[in-house]
């Protein structure tokens, strides 16, 4: 999980032209409504974050839940939106951070251990 989370701070931060002051007025505050919605922005976002969350649930021996990994993934995209902030390239926003908490709540999701269930419908265990 660690590396992924290299990966992602690797590829949002933005390393090459932090500024000294805010462009608070490049924000996109309402997601899927401000301008510019771009379909390929969300898949990408959310295919960014699975790993994210996949990672978060296997590598705990402990009971994880999918909502604790997206509550991670909330603070480090929101993060990273917000180093944006200092970009004259970059662009904040909301819309990232909503589908960065899905994918990863998703990858969470999907690695998070079910109770299996027996013949006759009664959870085993």
């Amino acid at each position: 999980m660690g590396v992924w989370t290299l990966a992602i701070v690797a590829a949002t931060v933005p390393w090459t032209d932090f500024v000294g002051h805010t462009h608070w007025q490049k924000v996109q505050w309402i997601p899927f409504v401000s301008p510019p919605v771009k379909l390929l922005d969300t898949v990408v976002n959310i295919l960014l974050y699975i790993p994210f969350g996949y990672g978060f649930i296997r590598a705990s021996a402990s009971r994880r839940r999918p909502w604790q990994g997206a509550a991670i993934a909330a603070a480090l995209s929101f993060a990273a939106e917000a180093s944006q902030l200092y970009s004259h390239s970059r662009f904040p926003s909301l819309q990232d951070v909503v589908c960065n908490v899905s994918g990863a709540w998703l990858g969470a999701w999907w690695a998070a251990p079910r109770p299996r269930v027996m013949a006759g419908g009664s959870p085993a265990g």
